[in-house]
């Protein structure tokens, strides 16, 4: 009997969670709202799902506040809604997440030309609502070309590159030392800081001082790359040690066999 009321007690249980089934996202009554006007309206979302915002999980309130689950509340300023900003605000606006770039950007050549009205802005090489990635990509001849010469963003861009291949060897190598139970908390550490360090200068423009840089970077990868060789010597060293030490005690074992068969005989 109490195995009966047991069961029926579980079935129940498994019946409610099926009825549940799983957890649900809540979806944002901006985007819920934006998506069903259509036209212009609906356009920031089509363009927002495309974009690295959404990969990363920034919703519409991320950059214009407000309440994104009442719909009534949404767009009261009570609420944290600052809407769109206009384009003098742009730098400081997307710069209340991006603190680092801004500060960069407004360093550059770019801000200065912004404040006299006709320089380049966040969005301009990087987009609103479909906003791309930070990536040495959108340094390209295109873009850097439709208001000046390529000539600096190309020395630029070179710079980087060159840099950026030898942190993602790094990273790549680390990787593999970390599989092989190396210690290498430290030279992540090191790596994670140099990477930062160099993307933080994207935004300067200064073309001397990404240069110098980038070759500062490049010496101390050099050095890490010493550390990982002597890292890569111990795992040859206990892979020979282990062989050695599995041969000597198979050879053991046969020749204590043979000799417990001549005592037999």
């Amino acid at each position: 009997m109490g195995l009966l009321i047991l069961f029926m007690l579980l079935s129940l249980s498994a019946t409610d969670l099926a009825a549940e089934g799983p957890s649900q996202e809540k979806v944002s009554v901006c985007i819920s709202c934006h998506a069903e006007l259509g036209g212009p309206m609906s356009e920031p979302v089509a363009l927002w799902e495309k974009s690295i915002h959404h990969e990363m999980g920034n919703n519409c309130e991320g950059c214009h506040g407000g309440d994104p689950n009442d719909a009534a509340e949404a767009m009261n300023p009570e609420r944290g809604f600052v809407g769109a900003p206009k384009p003098a605000q742009i730098p400081d606006f997307c710069g209340k997440c991006h603190v680092g770039v801004v500060e960069n950007y407004k360093k550059s050549p770019h801000y200065r030309a912004f404040l006299n009205g006709n320089g380049p802005n966040c969005v301009t090489c990087h987009q609103s609502h479909n906003v791309q990635r930070a990536s040495f990509d959108l340094i390209q001849e295109d873009l850097c070309g439709s208001c000046h010469s390529f000539e600096n963003g190309q020395k630029i861009k070179r710079a980087f590159v060159s840099a950026e291949v030898a942190l993602q060897e790094m990273k790549k190598e680390l990787t593999h030392l970390n599989k092989r139970g190396m210690p290498i908390k430290k030279l992540e550490e090191k790596l994670f800081s140099e990477r930062n360090s160099l993307h933080q200068m994207t935004h300067t423009l200064d073309v001397e001082e990404i240069q110098e840089k980038t070759r500062g970077a490049l010496t101390s990868l050099e050095t890490m790359k010493q550390e990982t060789m002597l890292l890569r010597k111990k795992i040859h060293f206990r892979w020979w040690t282990g062989t050695a030490v599995g041969g000597f005690l198979i050879i053991l074992i046969v020749f204590l066999v043979k000799l417990l068969k001549t005592f037999e005989e």
